[in-house]
């Protein structure tokens, strides 16, 4: 009983790291890391495989909510723009870009140091959202009053 115990613990071990972070690439010209921050399910994506982040978005809605400024251009067609999309600075770009490093390897304290300094950047964000965010469901509650 003792063996079958010990190897349901060991295929668990080695197991558990595999569920915490996906990472796959999409072809030869582009690259993805997917994950849950916060609540969400979000994707950092890298068109040109150049090591730079250019999209982070939602992947149930695949709607861009931070971009760099010069790839919005080249938003591929399967993603949408979130009403309230904001552009990342230079240290989001950076602190975002790391992600793209992220395997099952990634040690559990620089996972935890990534998550803590993209949270910081963008709770830097978050009054701009949330006066977007308001305003959106002003203007919803204002057409909906007209109606």
């Amino acid at each position: 009983m003792i063996p079958v115990r010990f190897s349901v613990i060991v295929l668990a071990l080695l197991l558990l790291p595999h569920c915490a972070t996906v990472r796959e690439y999409l072809g030869a010209e582009t690259s993805l890391y997917c994950d849950n921050f916060m609540v969400y399910d979000m994707c950092v994506r890298d068109l040109d495989r150049d090591g730079v982040a250019d999209f982070i978005y939602f992947s149930d809605s695949r709607e861009v909510f931070l971009s760099r400024e010069e790839a919005l251009a080249e938003l591929p067609a399967d993603l949408g723009v979130h009403r309230c999309m904001q552009f990342m600075d230079a240290e989001l770009v950076a602190t975002t870009s790391r992600m793209l490093l992220v395997d099952e390897e990634t040690p559990l304290l620089e996972r935890t140091d990534i998550r803590g300094a993209l949270l910081l950047r963008y709770m830097g964000l978050m009054p701009v959202i949330t006066e977007c965010q308001l305003s959106r469901q002003g203007e919803a509650n204002g057409s909906e009053a007209d109606i």
